[in-house]
């Protein structure tokens, strides 16, 4: 039986091959991790209800349909058709591996690019439960975020579900604006 929605917004996952976009989406629809990494081919696809309260103190569900985008260069040439009609975005790297961070430029310019406008991304610096291999750090990322204006910054886990829930619920929140 389908929950009973108000709005439903296609939103996306987007950043590096590796950075942690399925095992996140997973953890999101599952509450589970999975140590076995399947590199996403075009995208793969979910759908999955957040209640989301407005800023007049009233309450929404928004039924989002979370598209997970393919991160390996490689797929470059088909990514771009599956952003028609994204309402926001999660822009996924990872805190252990450099290369993940300095290409979040050309994924949030690809997302103009392929919609004609900005929509809200929050950033997400995924995988901080690798404490001791760490080499992005949270100042570098809120940088980021202010020199882009992007619409949030998370630190998240799909391993221990650390802000997985809030990532996605503040992205439904964003999406609403």
């Amino acid at each position: 039986m389908s929950e009973a929605f108000q709005y439903m917004r296609k939103v996306v996952m987007i950043g590096a091959g590796g950075s942690g976009k399925t095992a996140l989406v997973n953890r999101f629809l599952t509450h589970k991790f999975s140590e076995q990494y399947i590199v996403t081919i075009g995208s793969q696809f979910a759908v999955k209800t957040v209640a989301v309260d407005r800023d007049n103190g009233s309450s929404v569900t928004v039924k989002l349909l979370v598209w997970d985008l393919a991160g390996q260069q490689r797929f470059d040439f088909i990514r771009s058709s599956y952003y028609k009609g994204a309402k926001g975005a999660l822009l996924v790297f990872d805190v252990t591996r450099k290369n993940t961070y300095d290409v979040l430029p050309n994924w949030i310019e690809e997302t103009e690019n392929a919609l004609g406008q900005r929509i809200p991304i929050i950033l997400l610096a995924n995988k901080v439960d690798l404490v001791d291999e760490r080499v992005i750090s949270s100042d570098m990322a809120h940088q980021f975020v202010e020199e882009n204006g992007l619409n949030g910054y998370l630190e998240t886990s799909a391993l221990t579900g650390q802000n997985v829930e809030h990532a996605f619920y503040l992205l439904a929140k964003s999406s609403l604006n």
